[in-house]
């Protein structure tokens, strides 16, 4: 795991249940376990198989609303403007500044605005937001970490009179702890500006949007890995079902393919899976590419991280018509010694598991 320096943080608490958050004045004092803390989440977050990357806007959106508060490279106004005028440049610049003064005016004026929306937006939850610089991987990143409020339930013990009451109380303020993933992250790598991030769809006006890349950061993002994966599998299997209908070592070969593919570079390749799978037919290769294309995917390949390594096509699952289950291993399929996949002349299949022991 690659080192993570944190250099500067500092915690805002955006409570929307009183009437204004609380932005603290001053940087965090770093005990060791804060530390171990905070550098457990930015590690985790970056093998998150939901992160999303990404750069800033050229320009604004048109149907944004006024909910962007403008900062100068190097100081802070309380001027707002709506990202159709977003001012990318000197928010960069902005979050550049490594002098500990702006760095808390800048952080202040983000978790005012996220407090704002969420205030107007009741969907999106109250949180605590942490905001620091750091290093990693040889470069230096502004991150927003985003610590949305959970339940949770605690002891509760009173005095009364001369008896000891306990009971159990509810906490409605609780952050995730160093072993729960965070659902919503920016880090901005400040030598290119390219961004990492993973964020939800919270209702705003009425219709469900992700407000962090869209009206607080201005940045726009590409599909996360996990998501690339799951169009890649599910794209082969509907034109293998148009081509081959129901066949599993179709299905086991995309499967065998997929998992290589990470295995051995960490990199999905399109053309790599598609020439495996549909080996010879033209039209069903073309078919894929479309339809992969269609759903967003626009490159030849994309990497993965270590999560999606550790879960991508491990097993396949067999169902067949009498409702039985079958879970196999991906390195099975395809191996005659282990299993084998029988074609009957009533058109049914038989599948033969081979050299096992019942235990």
């Amino acid at each position: 795991m690659n080192d993570i320096i944190i250099d500067k943080a500092i915690l805002h608490i955006l409570d929307t249940s009183i009437d204004a958050p609380v932005l603290a004045d001053k940087l965090m004092s770093f005990s060791p376990q804060a530390n171990e803390f905070l550098t457990t989440h930015i590690a985790r977050a970056m093998e998150d198989g939901d992160i999303k990357k990404g750069g800033f806007k050229k320009g604004g959106s048109s149907n944004v609303e006024d909910t962007v508060h403008m900062v100068e490279p190097g100081l802070a106004t309380d001027a707002v403007a709506s990202t159709d005028n977003f001012d990318t440049e000197g928010f960069k610049s902005a979050i550049s500044n490594l002098e500990p003064a702006n760095f808390i005016v800048v952080s202040q004026q983000l978790a005012q605005n996220i407090f704002d929306l969420a205030v107007i937006n009741p969907g999106i939850p109250a949180a605590d937001v942490l905001m620091c610089h750091f290093k990693y991987d040889n470069g230096i990143y502004f991150g927003l970490l985003k610590f949305n409020y959970k339940q949770s339930y605690i002891h509760h013990f009173a005095m009364v009179g001369d008896e000891k009451e306990t009971g159990i109380v509810q906490q409605n303020a609780t952050i995730a702890n160093e072993n729960q993933k965070l659902d919503e992250f920016a880090f901005i790598r400040l030598d290119d500006f390219t961004v990492m991030l993973k964020e939800k769809k919270y209702e705003i006006n009425g219709a469900k949007e992700f407000y962090l890349s869209n009206r607080i950061l201005n940045v726009t993002t590409d599909l996360s890995p996990k998501t690339k994966v799951k169009i890649v599998e599910k794209a082969a299997e509907k034109v293998i079902k148009e081509y081959y209908g129901d066949d599993p070592l179709k299905v086991s070969q995309l499967k065998t393919e997929l998992k290589t593919c990470v295995d051995e570079s960490s990199i999905v390749e399109i053309d790599r899976i598609t020439n495996s799978v549909f080996d010879g037919n033209f039209s069903a290769q073309q078919r894929y590419k479309d339809e992969v294309a269609q759903k967003g995917i626009s490159g030849r390949a994309f990497e993965v991280t270590s999560e999606i390594e550790k879960t991508v096509a491990r097993k396949q699952k067999i169902t067949t018509d009498t409702g039985i289950e079958i879970s196999l291993p991906v390195d099975y399929l395809e191996n005659q010694k282990k299993i084998e996949f029988i074609m009957n002349e009533d058109g049914t299949m038989s599948i033969l598991i081979k050299a096992v022991n019942i235990r």
